[in-house]
């Protein structure tokens, strides 16, 4: 039996990186990483996703439910390209979760140095398999995906499987927000647009700003990122249970309350009964809706011209509000 021991030497691993003798730093550890994937696994939580995803071929021989395993290990690890796949699975715990039938780690007979094999899910290739499928594999499937119907499936998939597995925290608090994604002025950035923005990357108006005020704005290309998020009162874990992305010129209150809509739709009453917001999603219709359908408690400030405002700071100067 061979032993190996790890000692945690904090001092040697900074004097290691000051002198530049660390290539690779990981962000995800082994350990945790195959954690995650054997409860996954081991609830059968993988296949039940694939049969749902948006991508449905003629004839496929490795199995969609190996694609969206590794993707997840590919951005658990901040990996943004499908070439880093082997160096991933190189390093990370998801062989670990899966086992033999995906693939195992090994020692060289004669290196002693760590090898991947991984049997394959075809008979087409006779050479030894150094991943589970070919990175060429998960990058044509990813761009297979419609974007709009990948969040679809997300949005309502995610949210049931959370409540099947008991997931949703009994409060009930939910937080929707939003924001601009800016990238590159390249117009092969799909759906995305051009808009004027102030310092503080705020959307403006030229037609309303002075000419001192304009020149310390600039155009910038942006998409439109609207998320609902679940948390509990500690704040101790955050699930994404909605999420759009597009043009950044619609408002982003239709969107939000769209997506609301969505989620109760899937998991029905009593999972959501707060729902927090910025005054930028203050519609009275909607809140009532929620309140009145949903038994859903809407959360917000106030805009400091509105009559509600005024009335609540007039009661207050009456006397303590039970």
């Amino acid at each position: 039996m061979e032993l190996i021991v790890f000692e945690q030497d904090k001092a040697y691993v900074q004097r290691s990186l000051e002198n530049g003798e660390i290539d690779y730093m990981e962000v995800a550890s082994e350990g945790a990483e195959t954690e995650f994937f054997q409860y996954i696994n081991s609830r059968g939580i993988l296949e039940p996703l694939a049969d749902t995803y948006p991508l449905k071929k003629k004839k496929s021989d490795v199995p969609l439910w190996l694609y969206i395993a590794s993707d997840l290990s590919l951005r658990l690890h901040g990996m943004q390209s499908f070439h880093g796949y082997p160096l991933v699975i190189r390093t990370g715990g998801l062989l670990n979760a899966l086992g033999p039938k995906v693939g195992r780690k090994v020692l060289h007979p004669q290196t002693d140095q760590m090898t991947i094999h991984c049997p394959g899910f075809n008979q087409k290739n006779h050479y030894d398999h150094e991943t589970p499928c070919d990175q060429d594999f998960l990058r044509k499937t990813a761009r297979s995906t419609s974007a709009e119907a990948l969040m679809g499936w997300y949005n309502t998939e995610v949210p049931r499987l959370l409540k099947e597995h008991g997931l949703f925290d009994p409060e009930g608090i939910f937080i929707g927000d939003a924001s601009y994604v800016f990238v590159p002025d390249n117009e092969n950035y799909e759906g995305s647009v051009v808009m004027l923005f102030d310092r503080h990357n705020h959307p403006v108006d030229k037609e309303k700003l002075t000419p001192a005020e304009l020149r310390s704005c600039r155009l910038r290309r942006c998409y439109k990122w609207v998320e609902l998020i679940h948390t509990n009162r500690a704040g101790e874990f955050f699930f994404f249970v909605g999420m759009h992305l597009g043009s950044g010129k619609p408002h982003e209150c239709p969107i939000l309350y769209g997506l609301v809509e969505e989620f109760l739709r899937v998991v029905g009453p009593g999972v959501m009964k707060w729902l927090i917001l910025d005054r930028a999603f203050l519609d009275g219709d909607r809140m009532a809706h929620l309140k009145r359908d949903w038994g859903v408690d809407t959360l917000s400030g106030l805009n400091s011209d509105m009559n509600v405002l005024e009335d609540d700071r007039g009661l207050l100067k009456l006397g303590p509000v039970a």
